[in-house]
């Protein structure tokens, strides 16, 4: 798919399924983040993987 077309064919997900998201998955989002340019190249990157429990409003 190309860009166009996913800008064009995006959506909002608002239920999710609950299943678990493979290792493998999380690490090639990460990976990708990682990659993504940031301002004057200061990486101030914090990620945060959750497994388990609802989240509640104390959470952000």
């Amino acid at each position: 798919m190309d860009l166009t077309n996913a800008i064009k064919q995006r959506r909002s997900i608002r239920r999710y399924n609950n299943t678990a998201v493979e290792d493998d998955k999380i690490i090639e989002i990460l990976n990708a983040a990682r990659l993504a340019p940031s301002a004057k190249n200061r990486q101030p990157w914090k990620f945060h993987i959750s497994r388990g429990g609802e989240k509640t409003k104390s959470q952000r």
